[in-house]
């Protein structure tokens, strides 16, 4: 069977909120860019999948949508495929937060979730998923740091020349820090094991 694995980064970024909407509510209700949608339009027949799956972030049912109206399928969303959470920021940022995670898996801030506890949560879904449609191509719309920490006991782990956090696959570099506009990660599992990974171009 084929899982794809796709996070769709190009959002919205010129938005200004008026109230005090928490770090989580801004992220998980961002839609894609113009750009994002037409990307998510071209994406669609670089998969071959007949189950849709999909966080519920709006930049990933936004890219969902686009294959589900392609292959006229519907979207299964679960709520376990959204992104890491971020927790209380403070006067910290994000990126800061990616870099001292990538050197410690466990490391997070205070209501937040670590690389180690994301990767639990998308295992547990991902299994549930594999299992329910045994042999069958599915397709998941979530999130690159999601993604990331689903592989972390798949892949081998290295650091880049700026000390980022690089996932490989065979001397394949699957993961690392480089801003993609869409990232698909298609999977080759057999009989439940992992069996190639590779980049979708």
């Amino acid at each position: 069977m084929t899982l794809y694995l796709v996070s769709n980064n190009m959002v919205l970024e010129d938005i200004i909120y008026e109230t005090e909407e928490s770090v989580e509510a801004k992220r998980i209700n961002r839609p894609l860019s113009i750009e994002g949608e037409k990307e998510a339009i071209k994406l669609v027949k670089k998969i071959d999948a007949n189950i849709i799956y999909s966080s519920n972030y709006a930049s990933a049912l936004a890219t969902a949508k686009y294959y589900s109206k392609y292959k006229n399928l519907s979207i299964n969303i679960n709520s376990f495929l959204n992104d890491a959470h971020i927790g209380k920021l403070g006067n910290r940022n994000i990126k800061m937060l990616r870099f001292m995670q990538e050197r410690d898996f466990n490391f997070k801030f205070n209501n937040g979730e670590s690389l180690n506890e994301t990767n639990n949560r998308m295992n547990i879904a991902i299994n549930r998923i594999l299992k329910k449609y045994n042999n069958k191509n599915i397709v998941i719309f979530t999130h690159k740091r999601a993604i990331m920490a689903y592989l972390l006991n798949s892949l081998d782990k290295g650091y880049n020349l700026d000390d980022r956090l690089i996932l490989t696959f065979n001397d394949k570099v699957i993961i690392d820090d480089i801003e993609k506009d869409i990232d698909i990660i298609k999977i080759i599992i057999e009989k439940g094991k992992i069996k190639n990974i590779d980049i979708v171009e």
